[in-house]
């Protein structure tokens, strides 16, 4: 699975979360940082991996302005 289609499926499991119990302080960084984990190489500044990082870094903001 590439990042663009785990992202994906982390947001709609944070939607349907928020439906049912609403929206936190630090909504969604626990899975942006099991995504960080999972598909970052701190160590690799290749054009690919910086590409992930900016699609990480898009999601964290989603996650950080989302409202119901």
């Amino acid at each position: 699975m590439t990042l663009r289609q785990a992202i994906y499926n982390k947001k709609k499991q944070l939607i349907n979360k928020a439906k049912k119990t609403g929206i936190y302080e630090n909504f969604g960084q626990s899975q942006v940082r099991e995504l960080r984990d999972r598909y970052i190489d701190i160590s690799s500044y290749t054009d690919e991996m910086n590409k992930n990082r900016e699609l990480l870094f898009n999601f964290s903001n989603w996650c950080m302005t989302f409202s119901l």
